[in-house]
């Protein structure tokens, strides 16, 4: 029996939708925070040491009132932080598509509208008679 693999999900693409938010530097640590990034990545990244990253993020969770790295990514979601890339946006309307066309619409409904048939108490009667 082989080890269970952890499910691998891509790192999405975040840029920042309110730069007053944070101080500068401070937001590119959590916008890259944000995209899946390890605060040794983002040291190498901005030449800076990981515990400066590790600082600025702290720095951030008190200012959103965060209790974990999670935790700041979902509150700077929720609080219109961050935004996703057009590609993402792009990528989610094109799946949704597919679903779209295998909709009928109301002008050619290939299939006939759903009606409810309630059955009263002299229906019954008549057949059970």
């Amino acid at each position: 029996m082989g080890r269970k693999q952890k499910p691998h999900y891509p790192r999405m693409e975040v840029e920042l939708a309110d730069e007053s938010l944070l101080p500068a530097r401070r937001a590119e640590v959590v916008m890259l925070a944000a995209r899946g990034m390890s605060a040794k990545e983002i040291a190498r990244d901005l030449d800076i040491s990981p515990d400066t990253v590790n600082w600025h993020l702290d720095e951030a969770k008190d200012q959103f009132h965060a209790h974990s790295r999670a935790d700041l990514i979902s509150q700077g979601w929720m609080q219109g932080l961050f935004r996703a890339r057009m590609l993402a946006y792009l990528l989610m309307a094109a799946s949704v598509m597919p679903a779209m066309r295998s909709r009928p619409s109301p002008v050619n409904a290939t299939r006939p509208p759903v009606t409810r048939n309630t059955i009263g108490r002299t229906a019954i009667r008549g057949i059970r008679a």
